[in-house]
């Protein structure tokens, strides 16, 4: 008799409470959805990721770091969401924005020789995520969000005769902005056991990556 491996075990286990039915092509359990679709907005399907800028000041360990933290970003979008990553910005539903803002290296502890014991690497970025249909904020909708009864001015309405004994007019919102939102991640290294200022750059930006992709999942 063949032997069964616990994947195989666990699929098996799982498969009569999975029979409940798919929604939109994912697996549900007791009404419950499964996979990726149960985190992400369904209604998005392509994102434009350009290469993010670089405002930060540049020492030659840390050039180029836009370009590497924007690969990561998108082999992590591909990795565990069901977007879709495109070059033709016309074609894509989405557009995720990029600035790093600040690269720090701190030395947190040294040696008798004064040479570095314990370092680590900071980096911010400010990211934005924006629907190129609607114009909304995804990454910050709540801050974005119109307030009950009031409406932007038309600007292409003709102007009001002046009358004093007119009521004031009714409040007027200000258009949304973009809010980016600031992303912040660490990196240590520890020259004594072969860490060194490119495993604690690549640490940076899978966390970095990691952080910005879960900004993209839908609100609760």
């Amino acid at each position: 008799m063949p032997t069964l491996s616990r994947r195989r075990l666990l699929a098996l286990a799982l498969a009569p409470l999975a029979a409940g039915g798919c929604r939109n092509g994912f697996p549900t359990i007791f009404g419950y959805q499964m996979g990726a679709g149960a985190l992400y907005d369904e209604n998005v399907t392509t994102v434009y990721v350009p290469t993010f800028q670089n405002r930060a000041f540049q020492t030659t360990p840390y050039r180029g770091f836009e370009v590497d933290i924007t690969q990561e970003v998108i082999r992590e979008i591909g990795r565990v969401t069901p977007f879709r990553v495109t070059s033709d910005v016309t074609k894509a539903d989405t557009e995720l924005l990029g600035v790093v803002m600040l690269i720090e290296k701190r030395v947190m502890n040294v040696t008798q020789q004064n040479s570095v014991r314990e370092g680590e690497l900071q980096v911010s970025v400010d990211v934005v995520w924006r629907d190129l249909c609607t114009g909304e904020i995804l990454s910050s909708p709540r801050k974005n969000q119109l307030p009950t009864g009031i409406t932007l001015p038309n600007p292409n309405d003709p102007p009001v005769p002046f009358d004093p004994n007119a009521p004031p007019p009714a409040p007027v919102a200000v258009a949304p902005s973009l809010v980016p939102q600031r992303i912040v991640a660490f990196g240590r290294y520890l020259p004594e056991l072969g860490e060194t200022n490119a495993s604690a750059m690549g640490t940076v930006q899978r966390r970095l990556a990691v952080q910005i992709v879960s900004m993209m999942e839908k609100q609760w």
